[in-house]
């Protein structure tokens, strides 16, 4: 195992040579030349950079059909790292995330656990934690590093303080029996932009705006993911308010998925969804005329359970900002790729560091 990292990863695009060179091979259809071409590094430097990686496991080099006359192979290089894993967690207010990934980023295992952060001390949700991600990994070999990332407000200093969860300045690290690398939820869904471009292809200034049982958002400029300093994540109207509601009402739907299913054939479910959806779309709206950006990406529950609360908050996004806004839905793995990216940043930024 590695040295304890305490501090909350800040994610950018990498900036070592060996670290830009394995970005790019795992971004593009890389042979040397095109590295050569497109990090703007010498011939030397390349095949420096290569050979360290391919000698440590993390990437190997094929011989495929150029389709040229001449018959003469290319020699395509990818991302190995199969041999090697990383084990990732997602820890929500209702469910938790857990995953094991090789060094490419490919789910190994995966699973969902509900779990009630506010009804666990800090110490048994994160032994709870580490059970299941030893549970789950049996068999593999040890990971190269472990990341946690979290819906709630992570301080400068590496601490977890969140009224939702029952947390006060929770040190991670003190509770698990493995170093772990922390960060934002909502920042490392937001940084799958980042990791999963070209270095050549500039990025685009992002918000992304996530609503599930907490409403939060991360903004994407100059090759950086940035979060709001105050570590707000409000549940006014998250899921779990929104059932809430629903209750006090009249209804009685089980969960949220309950409540979007029931709103098909139930104007009174419809309504209180469509209440929030613009409430939702106010919460946008706002950031957006603070972040100025070029696209905006929606995930969480809120809008891939709801595709109606979808529609409502974009309409509204686009009469009040106008129709430039390039717009898409995140998939529905999210959380899981959230846990993926804390668990993998660090090794994406210094590789040969992990192996």
């Amino acid at each position: 195992m590695l040295a304890q990292r305490t501090l909350p990863i800040h994610i950018t695009a990498p900036h070592l040579p060996v670290a830009r060179v394995f970005h790019q091979i795992r971004a593009t259809d890389a042979d040397r030349t095109s590295l050569q071409r497109d990090l703007e590094l010498s011939q030397a430097g390349i095949t420096r950079h290569v050979s360290a990686l391919i000698d440590a496991g993390l990437v190997e080099e094929t011989r495929v059909d150029s389709g040229a006359r001449s018959g003469r192979p290319r020699t395509k290089l990818g991302i190995d790292g199969r041999h090697l894993t990383a084990w990732g967690v997602h820890i929500g207010l209702r469910s938790t995330d857990f995953a094991v990934c090789d060094l490419a980023g490919r789910v190994i295992r995966y699973e969902r656990v509900d779990h009630e952060v506010s009804h666990s001390t800090p110490s048994e949700t994160l032994n709870f934690v580490a059970h299941r991600l030893q549970t789950l990994s049996a068999g593999l070999p040890e990971p190269r590093n472990v990341g946690v990332a979290l819906s709630a407000h992570l301080s400068a200093n590496g601490t977890v303080t969140s009224e939702d969860y029952g947390w006060s300045e929770v040190e991670i690290g003190a509770h698990l029996p493995f170093p772990a690398t922390i960060g934002s939820g909502v920042a490392a869904m937001a940084g799958s932009e980042i990791i999963n471009a070209p270095l050549t292809q500039s990025t685009q200034s992002t918000l992304y705006f996530y609503a599930r049982e907490m409403v939060s958002h991360a903004w994407i400029f100059n090759g950086a993911v940035h979060r709001p300093n105050s570590g707000r994540t409000p549940t006014a109207f998250g899921n779990t308010n929104t059932l809430k509601d629903a209750f006090r009402r009249g209804l009685t739907p089980t969960t949220f998925s309950d409540l979007v299913q029931l709103s098909h054939t139930n104007p009174l479910a419809r309504q209180i969804l469509n209440e929030r959806a613009h409430k939702l779309a106010d919460a946008v709206t706002t950031a957006v005329d603070v972040v100025d950006p070029e696209a905006v990406v929606f995930a969480g529950e809120a809008f891939t359970l709801d595709p109606e609360t979808l529609r409502i908050v974009v309409t509204q996004l686009r009469a009040n900002t106008g129709s430039q806004l390039r717009i898409q839905r995140a998939d529905a793995h999210i959380l899981r790729t959230a846990a993926i990216q804390v668990a993998l940043h660090p090794i994406r930024q210094d590789p040969l560091a992990f192996v």
